[in-house]
């Protein structure tokens, strides 16, 4: 037993050793692209109407009476020069039909649709004289790919934006995450950053302070966040690597999405989409830029109970093993470029297999220190392991710092700082188990899209 032990510390040596110089190099890459960013960043974008192209915002919505009507206030603030808003009703149990009906004014109207892509029936469509960009679609429960599908049906525009319904955009998000589409013609896809609302200040659908929220648990989603999409999101652009484009925030070519089929009824449906795009051109050798806009931000809700937090990580791991398997035969295939020799065989071993390395890891320390043979080299590894998660959480927070300042003050920084220290305790080993669990389970798993139980967004009087 001892041996066998001794044979995988060595291996996870080798296999942290190697993450950790790849998520190196990943934050160097992304600290470059990032300067680019702050200059962007500190100036407003003034673009003259005439050279955006207009844009179709989705929002698949199901169950969602607590936020919907804020996410709408939002888009109808957003500084765009030409856009929809087509809210797709799936089939909800609960009230989120009616209220936006009841707070919009809005009737039941008669519409052509173009059916591109597949999706279930639709029931009826709710528009409004005096808000003509509004339309309000009730079909029969589908999931959220199908609801997305839906959306595209309707929509009238090149260009379509997809985002949850718990989502607040900035005001300026739409301008700054079109621009890719008008610098190169052969963008056909770029995601936007996502961030936390949970303890924000918002009132009708705008943010009016960003603060970080009391709940412990919620901070460590914060900072995972930033890992995710300040470090590797950037650095997997850079070299048109991204393998997700955010389900909560991304915008998409419409031709280019109707081309490879429109969204599969999967768990993971923004992975798998944006798979079989870079998939689609790469296999058919034609030029194309999936990116990413870490200037265009979108606020979203995290789940705030250990409950929901769980239901989200199973479902989420779910998504990325299946949509992965879905394409197994990218992995290591040099026909698909970077995306077949970098970007898909790391999400296979890192992000999909590394929750087993880890947690079998984990068991081994505890039969170590029961049996008191635990080696100095053991200890070695763990403490490797610690610190190449402790390095890419504090490269995130101090790339807020420097260039979005979204949480103003030391203190709030500092709390950022302190807590990625103690996310590496107990946190994390909780999302690895459940991580170890969806993985295990994913075949038997539900393919419907499940959801957190929703809070109305906070509100505070002046």
């Amino acid at each position: 037993m001892l041996n066998i032990i001794t044979i995988y510390s060595k291996i996870i040596f080798s296999y942290f050793l190697l993450i950790s110089v790849f998520y190196i190099i990943l934050i160097l890459i992304s600290s470059g692209k990032l300067m680019e960013f702050v200059n962007v960043i500190k100036n407003e974008v003034n673009i003259i109407g005439s050279y955006t192209k207009p844009i179709s915002v989705i929002v698949p919505a199901y169950n969602e009476e607590e936020t919907i009507i804020d996410n709408i206030l939002s888009l109808l603030q957003l500084n765009y020069p030409e856009f929809e808003i087509i809210v797709v009703n799936d089939g909800s149990k609960d009230n989120t039909l009616q209220k936006i009906i009841d707070y919009f004014q809005l009737r039941k109207i008669d519409v052509e649709i173009n059916a591109q892509v597949q999706s279930a029936e639709i029931k009826g469509v709710y528009g409004s004289f005096n808000i003509p960009n509004l339309v309000i679609v009730d079909k029969l429960n589908g999931g959220k790919a199908d609801a997305l599908n839906a959306g595209i049906n309707l929509s009238r525009y090149p260009l379509f934006c997809g985002i949850d319904a718990d989502c607040i955009l900035e005001k300026s998000a739409l301008i700054r995450i079109v621009k890719p589409f008008l610098k190169n013609e052969d963008t056909i896809a770029v995601g936007g950053i996502v961030r936390i609302a949970n303890g924000c200040i918002i009132k009708n659908g705008k943010l009016i302070e960003a603060k970080l929220p009391k709940e412990k648990f919620v901070i460590f989603q914060i900072i995972e966040y930033f890992r995710a999409f300040l470090t590797s999101r950037i650095g997997w652009e850079k070299i048109n690597a991204l393998l997700i484009i955010s389900g909560a925030f991304g915008v998409f070519k419409k031709s280019s999405v109707i081309k490879v089929g429109g969204y599969s009824k999967t768990i993971g449906e923004d992975m798998e989409l944006t798979l079989r795009l870079h998939e689609y051109y790469r296999k058919n050798k034609i030029p194309y830029k999936i990116d990413f806009a870490s200037d265009a931000v979108c606020w979203t809700q995290a789940p705030n109970t250990i409950k929901g937090l769980k239901s989200q990580r199973i479902r989420w791991h779910r998504g990325l093993t299946d949509s992965l398997m879905l394409h197994k035969k990218m992995i290591f295939n040099p026909r698909y470029g970077t995306v077949g020799m970098l970007s898909v065989p790391y999400f296979v071993l890192v992000e999909m297999l590394g929750p087993i390395i880890e947690m079998i890891g984990y068991i081994m320390l505890i039969i170590l220190i029961i049996t008191s043979s635990l080696s100095k080299f053991f200890v070695f590894v763990f403490l490797l392991a610690f610190m190449y998660g402790l390095t890419f959480s504090l490269s995130a927070i101090l790339f807020e710092a420097m260039s979005y300042k979204r949480y103003s003050g030391i203190r709030e920084v500092t709390r950022l700082i302190i807590y990625s220290f103690f996310e590496q305790f107990l946190y994390r080993q909780l999302t690895v188990y459940w991580r170890v669990i969806s993985f295990i389970n994913y075949k038997k798993g539900s393919k419907k899209w499940g959801t957190i139980k929703r809070n109305a967004f906070y509100e505070k009087e002046d």
